[in-house]
């Protein structure tokens, strides 16, 4: 049986085109993809440069173009520097000189998070149940409702915290394009003003954590540095570190 590391290895390989299980400890890689030239599942934009360090490895998935800009700059740079402010403003001054895109271009960083049964916690501070078809009005209501739900919905894995009778914060899952059957990104839609910092998004969470968990998945948390009570509610539901990412996204232009 494959450890719960071995299978994030190879769910986050296949977005980098990349295996992880093949750089060495303190290695930089830069790996040229066909895949940066198209848009992932669940976002609008396409990743020009999406960046994975993880176990003190670290690779750089890029459009082909900027292999060999990124992989000059990447040499005079040490595997620690990717955390850094500096160090990633580095990569984006790259990316932009490279494509000639720099108003169009934003970048994104932040922790990749990961739970198991024996370090989950439920937190069970508010009325919480499963979401059904029939409560999409409901979630419409107070703006909690996006059809990016729908299949959490029907997975079975979308939960809400219940003020009174009326949902108060929402977690669920994303479409994964790829090990579908062994991992699940959790999505937070959040939790409306009036009732942020009460626990109802702790209590949404574990439980749609607890659902995606007894399906015999391993529930993975992708969100901003920036988004602290994010990564605070994630760690209180017992999320720990997997790894970091960075990406720079080429921003789609408005329609006309």
């Amino acid at each position: 049986m494959r450890s719960v590391r071995a299978i994030l290895d190879e769910f986050f390989s296949r977005y980098l085109d990349c295996d992880l299980t093949k750089v060495s400890p303190g290695t930089v890689v830069v790996a040229p993809s066909d895949r940066r030239d198209q848009p992932e599942i669940n976002y609008h934009n396409t990743f020009a440069l999406y960046l994975i360090a993880t176990g003190n490895r670290c690779i750089i998935s890029v459009q082909h173009k900027l292999e060999i800009p990124v992989r000059n700059q990447t040499n005079r740079m040490s595997l620690g520097e990717f955390h850094t402010p500096q160090g990633q403003q580095q990569l984006l001054n790259v990316v932009a000189h490279t494509l000639g895109l720099k108003h169009r271009l934003a970048s994104v960083s932040g922790p990749i998070l990961f739970v198991t049964t024996t370090c989950f916690r439920l937190h069970n501070l508010h009325p919480c149940r499963q979401i059904s078809i029939a409560d999409i009005p409901l979630l419409s209501a107070v703006g909690l409702y996006g059809s990016y739900l729908d299949h959490s919905i029907k997975e079975g894995t979308c939960y809400a915290a219940f003020g009174k009778d009326q949902p108060v914060s929402v977690a669920g899952t994303w479409q994964v394009p790829h090990l579908d059957k062994e991992v699940a990104e959790m999505c937070v839609p959040g939790t409306i003003p009036a009732k942020r910092r009460e626990g109802y998004g702790k209590t949404a969470l574990s439980y749609a954590t607890q659902a995606v968990l007894q399906q015999n998945k391993i529930p993975v948390y992708i969100t901003s540095e920036r988004n602290i009570a994010s990564i605070a509610t994630a760690r209180a539901v017992g999320f720990q570190s997997y790894g970091w990412q960075f990406r720079v996204e080429i921003v789609s232009e408005p329609e006309t």
